[in-house]
């Protein structure tokens, strides 16, 4: 069953590509950039499938070394500049130049599935992203999460308050982000105040780590 799984997502992407070379022929930039949006939405939604299902083989391609976080976070948002211009947010990077031991490719998975979190519910404002005492912060100007909802994030299916408010979630992101920092043997934990934002940290505290 997880063959057949993994090879319907992989079928879907497909069309999906399709969509995408049709698009370009648009005219209308108003729409065509809304399309995009919209297409680029579905192809997130299948590649969180697809990480999910490779959860069951995650040892399998393992390739832990050291890795630059500035580099990474910078393919992650460049990745969802679209949001960003759309939605007319900030983006602040700073203190970032630093090397860890993990994986490059699930580590991006983390990164992307936090800032798409952060998007998704970031109307004004901006996104900070920072490292700071062996910590990688990704802070947001959002809606907030509800002190009801903090402690279960996490859990697989959990759409929480504001995922049934803006019926965007999946309940798979964060839980994905989690199962893979401690496969990783990094620290996922958040901080959040309604109104205000949050703010998801990401520690390395059993590793050396090695500044530039």
């Amino acid at each position: 069953m997880l063959d057949y799984y993994t090879l319907w997502v992989h079928q879907i992407k497909t069309p999906i590509a399709a969509s995408k070379l049709l698009v370009q022929d648009l005219g209308e930039q108003t729409l065509k950039k809304q399309l995009e949006q919209e297409i680029f939405k579905i192809d997130c939604y299948t590649n969180l499938v697809l990480q999910y299902l490779r959860l069951e083989s995650f040892h399998d391609d393992l390739s832990v070394q050291k890795e630059n976080i500035e580099e990474m976070v910078k393919e992650v948002v460049k990745k969802y500049a679209i949001f960003f211009i759309q939605q007319g947010l900030s983006l602040d990077l700073h203190d970032l130049k630093q090397t860890i031991i993990t994986d490059k490719k699930w580590f991006v998975v983390i990164l992307e599935q936090i800032l798409s979190n952060s998007l998704k519910y970031t109307s004004q404002g901006g996104i900070e992203i920072y490292f700071k005492d062996d910590t990688l912060y990704l802070k947001d100007t959002g809606l907030g999460i509800q002190n009801s909802d903090i402690l279960r994030v996490f859990e697989r299916g959990f759409s929480g308050y504001n995922g049934r408010l803006t019926q965007q979630s999946s309940g798979l992101g964060l839980y994905l982000s989690k199962k893979i920092a401690d496969e990783l043997g990094h620290e996922l934990h958040l901080q959040s105040v309604v109104g205000e934002g949050t703010t998801v940290m990401v520690t390395f505290k059993e590793q050396k780590l090695l500044f530039e």
